[in-house]
């Protein structure tokens, strides 16, 4: 484990999950603004996609967000090119999903660099397999997940169950990100920090925007930094 010392206290993140409780809601600018400010603070790290379904843009915005170095493959080990969950693009492409082939590749680039941002694909309980979920691919990762959650009427619904669902998998859910809303501001928006704040038992964490020139108190004890 890497030491601290008290004259340059630094954040130790190793690794986190990054799910949504939808998909849309901007897992992957969420992940790439973090790989931004954490390597011009001097860390080397990396997103990482386990699985691509449809296009390979989210794994192509990590690659170029993450360490120099680095391949799409090892950034997204797994694409499918059926714009659908995993389970069902799999079944299309005739593709068996191979878990632990995914377990290798994330085990594999935690060797490559300090630390690793694991992109789930959709929502949490989106199915990879008949009996395996987005759910158990963080469980095998063993991360503290950050949950990723859109400003808009719903949200709080969504929001409440995916943390839930979290903490009931023995996790511990880091915090949730509330990205704003791509339309226009209504009631819903207005109000839904202000009640995730006073509901929920996790930080609620700032969005991270192009114009974010460096991470706030709150990321920073969350990923791990008491200075």
């Amino acid at each position: 484990m890497r030491q601290r010392t008290r004259a340059r206290r630094k954040i130790d993140i190793v690794s986190f999950f990054v799910t949504g409780t939808d998909t849309g809601v901007g897992k992957t600018h969420t992940v790439v603004q973090l790989l931004r400010l954490l390597r011009a603070s001097g860390r080397s790290c990396a997103g990482f996609k386990p699985i691509c379904c449809g296009d390979r843009q989210d794994a192509e915005r990590l690659l170029a967000a993450s360490a120099n170095g680095l391949t799409i493959d090892e950034i997204n080990p797994l694409w499918l090119k059926t714009p659908a969950a995993p389970l069902t693009a799999g079944q299309i492409e005739d593709v068996k999903i191979d878990i632990e082939r995914l377990l290798g590749a994330f085990r594999a680039l935690r060797a490559r660099v300090d630390d690793v941002f694991i992109e789930g694909v959709g929502g949490w309980m989106v199915p990879i397999r008949p009996d395996y979920f987005v759910r158990d691919l963080a469980m095998e990762m063993e991360s503290p997940v950050l949950v990723v959650a859109k400003n808009r009427l719903g949200c709080l619904n969504h929001t409440l169950l995916t943390v839930r669902s979290v903490q009931a998998a023995g996790l511990r859910c880091a915090g949730v990100v509330l990205n704003k809303p791509t339309g226009g501001v209504d009631i819903a928006s207005t109000t839904n920090a202000d009640v995730l704040a006073s509901i929920l038992d996790v930080p609620l964490l700032p969005e991270l925007g192009l114009e974010t020139a460096k991470l706030s108190l709150e990321w920073r004890q969350v990923l791990g930094d008491s200075g």
